[in-house]
């Protein structure tokens, strides 16, 4: 049964494709390994652009007859696009996606089925089990696992050491005063921040939300949604943001609630921020932006829970778009996960693209092009974050409107409406717990 939420959103997705016209795609390929594959991906560092468009420059030159084109697109709006395309009858052949993605467009029939796909990669078994339950829709597979990212609590030693901290938290009491303790506004430095003005303030939110065992929505036994809040899980919502507030109020610059991902980031690589929690990207981040000398110093923690052991991961999915090059598409993935072909993949961009494949992490060829730095972080610290890490509203399942929880900011507006407006915590929660409401109703 769909809800009036995805209705909605698809009544402006036909709206879209008339605007982008009803043009058909021409059929270009029938699984010969010949014709044409357009590719949308969101990954944008140059890395990961070279990396991949590596694999594709392989594939083609095994097979002449074939064609790739890989076109950058933005995480924001992507996914809107998409299903735009395939009202008009002119997707693309392969889209990377993000978390939520696969269950709209899935529920809109704009995706291939792919377990049998799954299978030719090697199966459920060779996968991750969190990263091939993201594409799962009622009863089929909708994606590829692409990579995935545990979300760890990144500091500085020397900030610690300079404010006579010589125990990581362990609470959220502690990372709290650790936080405030750190911070030292003559010296531009603060102990806390995450980005609150994009699609990716969802992260830091969401591990504070699972860490209070917080999960807003379930699922019966016949696949109905339906918020999953009484007056205990209100109280906790109203606890987390009421944290959350003195947090931001006590331990980031004036204005943070305000900051994009790139700013953040860069707050983060010189220093001016001690601590966020996010993937191990900021290593990547210190080598572009930072100083060596910085570089040395950070060091990463799991966040602590507060009822229950939370956390957050981010994976990506590549998805096959039911109107478009199917079996040239599903050959071209399958292709991609045989042997060892992904291993350069991966470590071309090692801070944030994890590997899916369970056997990728004994490999000695992909762990001898890691960074030294993250050698000890895999595969145990990685494995045992992710063991315990939720994707994006999937605590209960795949959720099937987790990319609109990500493109309305629904987490994020509340938090900075206690700032702009001057919102007490109990009107936040309140506010989330209406926005969830309205995806379902």
């Amino acid at each position: 049964m769909k809800a009036k939420g995805q209705i909605l959103f698809l009544a402006l997705c036909i709206t879209a494709a008339l605007l982008m016209g009803c043009s058909k795609k021409e059929a270009t390929g029938t699984g010969s390994k010949s014709g044409n594959l357009t590719i949308w991906s969101t990954m944008s560092q140059p890395e990961r652009v070279k990396s991949f468009q590596d694999l594709a420059n392989a594939y083609m030159a095994e097979n002449p007859g074939v064609k790739i084109t890989i076109e950058i697109m933005p995480w924001t709006g992507t996914m809107d696009k998409v299903m735009a395309a395939h009202m008009a009858g002119n997707p693309p052949d392969i889209i990377v996606q993000g978390s939520g993605w696969p269950q709209t467009l899935a529920g809109a029939g704009a995706l291939l089925e792919t377990s049998s796909l799954i299978d030719q990669c090697g199966g459920k078994s060779a996968f991750l089990k969190m990263a091939l339950d993201l594409g799962a829709y009622e009863d089929g597979l909708y994606a590829v696992p692409l990579y995935t990212t545990p979300y760890i609590t990144l500091y500085r030693k020397s900030y610690l050491e300079e404010a006579g901290i010589t125990k990581i938290p362990t609470t959220w009491e502690e990372f709290y005063d650790m936080c405030v303790k750190v911070t030292d506004k003559s010296k531009n430095r603060y102990g806390f921040g995450a980005p609150m003005a994009d699609v990716h303030s969802w992260k830091a939110i969401w591990v504070f939300l699972q860490g209070n065992d917080i999960n807003l929505v379930n699922v019966d036994k016949d696949g109905n949604w339906y918020t999953d809040i009484d007056a205990t899980d209100r109280a906790a919502i109203i606890e987390t943001y009421d944290y959350l507030y003195r947090l931001f109020r006590d331990a980031s610059p004036e204005g943070m609630i305000g900051y994009t991902q790139e700013q953040v980031r860069e707050l983060v690589a010189n220093g001016t921020l001690m601590s966020r929690i996010d993937t191990p990207e900021l290593y990547y981040d210190l080598r572009t932006k930072g100083d060596a000398a910085g570089f040395a110093d950070v060091a990463y923690f799991p966040f602590p829970g507060r009822k229950r052991i939370g956390g957050c991961t981010g994976a990506v999915t590549l998805g096959v778009p039911s109107k478009g090059n199917t079996a040239l598409a599903s050959d071209y993935i399958k292709w991609m996960y045989t042997g060892d072909r992904m291993v350069d993949f991966y470590a071309s961009y090692p801070y944030a693209m994890f590997p899916v494949k369970n056997e990728m992490y004994a490999s000695v060829d992909y762990r001898n092009k890691l960074p030294e730095e993250l050698k000890p972080m895999l595969p145990d610290m990685a494995l045992e974050v992710l063991s315990h890490a939720t994707p994006l509203m999937m605590s209960n399942g795949p959720f099937p409107f987790a990319g609109e929880v990500e493109s309305r900011s629904i987490f994020a507006i509340p938090l900075a409406n206690m700032f702009t407006k001057g919102n007490t915590a109990e009107q936040a929660a309140d506010e989330l717990i209406r926005e969830v409401n309205a995806l379902l109703n």
